[in-house]
């Protein structure tokens, strides 16, 4: 079900997901959630399924492994650290999370900052929302005002997918 237009097939849900756990600001529990969504919504691939079975006790490089596996049999590129790109897709993927009420607004604007540190890019994205929070935590806009910036934000980045 999508909320606020945040329709997406799920290989987009998967590729965002991914760039999100790929800068580091996701737990491996996140990305295994992310390929059993990807599998139940028709993602027929082998090593989807195989990433899907996997546990938080496995090693990273090993999620990482079964990722670009899973990438490959869908015919699609894995999101790279180095590239500006990937820093979209996980500014994305937090937007979605937001207007799904799965983070808070604090939470994600600690997050977009967190993936603004890790990832290359200037960080045009999430601008607004950054100057939104430091207005917030200036006491210049009210806690209202602050998660209606939030949602403007959100739903404009999530309707810029291409």
């Amino acid at each position: 079900m999508a909320a606020h237009g945040t329709e997406r097939t799920p290989t987009d849900a998967l590729v965002e997901a991914s760039a999100l756990w790929i800068l580091g600001d996701a737990p491996p529990g996140f990305l295994i959630d992310a390929a059993v969504e990807a599998s139940v919504a028709g993602l027929d691939v082998p090593s989807l399924h195989e990433l899907a079975g996997m546990s938080d006790a496995d090693s990273p490089w090993v999620l990482r492994e079964a990722l670009g596996r899973a990438f490959d049999e869908l015919g699609v590129a894995m999101p790279e650290v180095t590239s500006p790109v990937t820093v979209a897709l996980a500014l994305r993927e937090l937007a979605t999370q937001f207007l799904h009420e799965r983070i808070s607004v604090r939470e994600l604007v600690d997050r977009a900052r967190s993936v603004l540190d890790e990832g290359p890019g200037d960080g045009e994205a999430a601008r607004r929302l950054l100057e939104v929070a430091d207005d917030l935590d200036a006491g210049r806009v009210s806690a209202h005002d602050a998660q209606t910036a939030a949602l403007d934000w959100a739903v404009g980045l999530t309707r810029s997918r291409s």
